[in-house]
């Protein structure tokens, strides 16, 4: 099991349109390296959502809570050779994300909402992770699956996706179900730009961006998939 963790870590959150979208990947081929695991290519990531019995970090997010969390598993083109299991803190404008590589097996028990299997890696944040989960009766509540087109440069870890095509289900949980249990998210014409670094942004990647011209967006994807609750 291989774990990272980014500290002080930014994530900026852009709503762009489709054309906009395209014109600025047009704009960062010509400047930027490719995403080192799919290069200038989409791909699929999908992911299954966990909250509590009350649905606290559903509501902590809704109501702007600067201090919050998200726990979930996620699979890349439903390729189940690689499965991670992340815990994201938030802290204002700072993200710790705490990412583990698990196995299929322990991806299944948590799905039926047994995580005994935390345990036995002897990590702590996987331990807290697993007493959260027990104390707070945390399960399943949700798929979320889109396309991304991602960029990447070493410097400062920084990284720009495109996410578009967002499809969610909460009456299928089983995230190596086939595609067809999906429903459109409400942002069929809009893409989803993040921009995430390490203490700040090289000044010619801002350039490239615009991000002044962009609206900062405040959209959620497990909230959207979520949209029942309120």
């Amino acid at each position: 099991m291989s774990k990272s963790v980014s500290v002080k870590r930014v994530e900026k959150k852009f709503i762009i349109g489709r054309l906009q979208a395209e014109q600025l990947k047009l704009k960062l081929k010509s400047a930027l390296p490719p995403d080192p695991y799919a290069g200038y290519e989409p791909y699929h990531v999908r992911s299954l959502y966990f909250d509590s019995y009350d649905d606290d970090d559903y509501f902590d997010k809704m109501s702007g809570i600067q201090n919050r969390k998200k726990i979930r598993i996620r699979i890349y083109d439903e390729n189940t050779d690689v499965i991670k299991l992340e815990l994201k803190q938030k802290y204002n404008v700072s993200q710790h994300k705490h990412s583990f590589t698990i196995d299929r097996e322990l991806a299944e028990e948590m799905m039926r909402g047994k995580y005994e299997g935390l345990l036995k890696y002897n990590d702590p944040i996987l331990e807290q992770m697993y007493y959260l989960m027990i104390k707070e009766v945390y399960r399943p509540k949700c798929v979320v699956e889109y396309e991304r087109v991602a960029f990447a440069l070493p410097n400062n870890d920084t990284r720009i996706t495109f996410d578009s095509k967002i499809r969610t289900s909460q009456g299928t949980l089983d995230l190596f179900a086939p595609r067809s249990h999906y429903r459109p998210a409400d942002i069929d014409d809009l893409v989803i730009l993040e921009v995430k670094y390490n203490n700040f942004l090289l000044s010619y990647v801002k350039d490239l961006l615009a991000l002044s011209d962009l609206y900062i967006g405040s959209y959620s994807k497990y909230i959207n998939a979520r949209q029942d609750l309120v």
